[in-house]
């Protein structure tokens, strides 16, 4: 199992930067594949071949023209595969011709360092075979095509290739026994591989290429299928509590600020990822979708789940009424900031590390933070994990510094005096030139909720993003406190449906790729139109129980222990490949 100390997720995202390796686009790896085309074409005929110009003129044409058609004909040989697109069939031709490119020109350089005869040119046969064995490699691990059906493709291309780029009289390369032998080795090493490396999960799963092609069906074919059968009977089934605080305003409209049971994930399009915009939808577009303290353990494994969860919420019993709260009090203490309210004895504690920024906070945290708010009075308490900066996990020590914070806040709250109250909600819908898109943000867009007490306004931001860059949100407080407006807190809703990008994270945090002017003017418009909606309002505590499938600690200490096994075999496989490289440069 994973090393003790060693986070699961943080492990598996590790892997991630991996998926980054292919060019960003099609046309990028078109491109690439022409252009290595080319210069194997070049050296093939000036530094072996020795032809007239006149005739290279010839070739050049006809080989790019036939690289371009035997892309077509690995498409259409690799029918029925799973992952058989033609967009993924570029970059495997990408890579395999930029193998055989690299091996040529370490050829001509290994063949000038160690003054090898004039003759000696095996290694346009040895990078054309090895990239026959990376061709088979992929298309059984990424496409899903059985080893003996990828290794029969896998000679398609390349030989038909070959084939067409030099004249007849040159085929007596293939007859050369140390070249083939080397040669062998290489497509061997990624049949060997192949086999390995699929088998190396078990017996945690019984294919890990089953489960990179379920990932990518999912990630890069926005097909959750196969994922979420994957990882909903790997699931167990548990009870969790959803918080619902509920303003009934003056005007008969409701705001909704919720606080669901569950952790939004695991990535885009699997699950719950998209649980914060489908919460928002259910209130009517009027709540505020808060990351309850929870971690990925608490994932919905499925969209079937994700239905039987939603479907509870409208169960919710009421457990508190209130028409009074105190004011809103603030405790920092080093890194930490805890924000609180409470109506009545339920109390709603805001939870920050910014800007130093945090992972989900740790559920032993919210363990004693409860039972501490219980033992002085209080009946409930929401803590929210306002998730509004990037950073590592908390250690131990920032953890208790977060408690003690939590703590001394309770106890002012606890002591406060309570005064009638008005509530104000505001979206993007109600403000004029809203952005039509952002790649940080999800469906529920930016919100604001403004709380008035005893005169004065307290507003609460939120975004369904995951996660803030560092030192947005103090920009965001401190343009609204020059414009005669105070924000307590920005939250954000650790949505997952923004995931699947390329970047080191896998996700843009909200104010990645937006100016932050822009952000902060979308604010303070959001802010003041919430001041300009408050209403005198009520106070309810709702608390919904659903029993659902999540996803569980095992489940991804398990994925965690596949992937580390398959890397540490593919870095073997690796220097086994380059060590065979280098001595066939220096025999053959």
């Amino acid at each position: 199992m994973l090393p003790e100390g060693i986070d699961s997720v943080h492990n598996i995202h590790k892997r991630w930067s991996f998926t980054r390796i292919n060019p960003s686009s099609y046309k990028a790896s078109f491109l690439i594949s022409i252009a290595s085309a080319i210069v194997i074409i070049i050296v093939a005929h000036i530094d072996v071949i020795n032809t007239r110009q006149l005739d290279l003129l010839l070739y050049l044409p006809l080989g790019l023209f036939v690289s371009v058609i035997l892309n077509f004909l690995d498409y259409i040989a690799l029918r029925g595969t799973s992952l058989n697109k033609f967009t993924k069939i570029l970059h495997v031709s990408a890579f395999s011709n930029l193998l055989w490119t690299l091996v040529v020109l370490l050829g001509i350089a290994s063949n000038v360092i160690m003054t090898k005869p004039s003759d000696t040119y095996g290694y346009v046969l040895e990078g054309m075979l090895l990239a026959v064995g990376f061709r088979a490699a992929i298309f059984n691990s990424v496409f899903g095509a059985q080893i003996g059906r990828a290794l029969a493709v896998s000679f398609i291309q390349p030989f038909i290739f070959f084939a067409a780029i030099v004249p007849f009289s040159f085929f007596r390369i293939i007859s050369e026994p140390v070249s083939i032998g080397f040669g062998c080795a290489l497509i061997m090493l990624g049949v060997v591989w192949s086999i390995m490396a699929d088998r190396s999960g078990r017996p945690y799963v019984k294919s890990t290429f089953a489960l990179l092609q379920a990932f990518l069906s999912a990630w890069t074919e926005k097909n959750p299928d196969r994922m979420e059968e994957i990882t909903e009977s790997r699931s167990h089934i548990e009870l969790v509590t959803t918080q619902i605080a509920k303003f009934n305003l003056k005007d008969s409209n409701e705001v909704a600020l919720v606080l669901p049971g569950v952790h939004p994930g695991p990535f885009n399009p699997i699950g719950g990822s998209n649980l914060p915009f489908i919460l928002y939808e259910l209130f009517a577009n009027k709540a505020l979708i808060m990351h309850s303290i929870s971690d990925h353990s608490l994932n919905i494994p499925s969209l079937s789940e994700l239905q039987k969860y939603v479907r509870t919420i409208p169960k919710a019993k009421v457990l508190d009424k209130q028409n009074s709260c105190t004011v809103p009090t603030m405790i920092n203490i080093d890194k930490c900031t805890v924000t609180g309210i409470s109506f009545g004895t339920t109390a709603i504690l805001f939870l920050s590390m910014a800007s130093k920024g945090m992972e989900d906070v740790p559920l032993g945290v919210r363990m004693q933070l409860e039972e501490y708010s219980s033992h002085i009075g209080f009946s409930q308490t929401l803590l929210i994990d306002t998730h509004n900066a990037m950073g590592p996990e908390l250690s131990k020590a920032e953890s208790g510094t977060l408690i003690l914070a939590g703590k001394q806040c309770l106890e002012k709250l606890k002591n406060a005096k309570q005064y009638d109250f008005k509530v104000g909600f505001a979206n993007l819908d109600n403000i004029s030139g809203k952005p039509l898109h952002f790649e940080e943000i999800g469906g529920a867009g930016l919100a604001a909720m403004t709380i008035e007490v005893k005169g004065n306004r307290y507003v609460i931001g939120w975004a369904d993003s995951n996660n803030m860059t560092n030192g947005l949100r103090e920009h965001i407080i401190s343009n609204l406190r020059e414009n005669g407006i105070e924000m307590l807190e920005v939250c954000t809703s650790d949505t997952h449906s923004t995931s699947g990008k390329r970047t080191l994270q896998g996700y843009y945090p909200l104010g990645n790729l937006t100016k932050l002017g822009e952000v902060c003017e979308l604010y303070l418009q959001l802010s003041i139109s919430s001041i300009q909606k408050a209403t005198p309002s009520t106070f309810e505590l709702l608390s919904a129980q659903s029993e659902i499938k999540v996803m569980g600690e095992n489940q991804f200490n398990e994925y965690s222990v596949v992937l580390d096994r398959a890397m540490k075999l593919t870095k073997l496989f690796l220097l086994i490949t380059i060590t065979t490289i280098f001595l066939m440069l220096l025999f053959s």
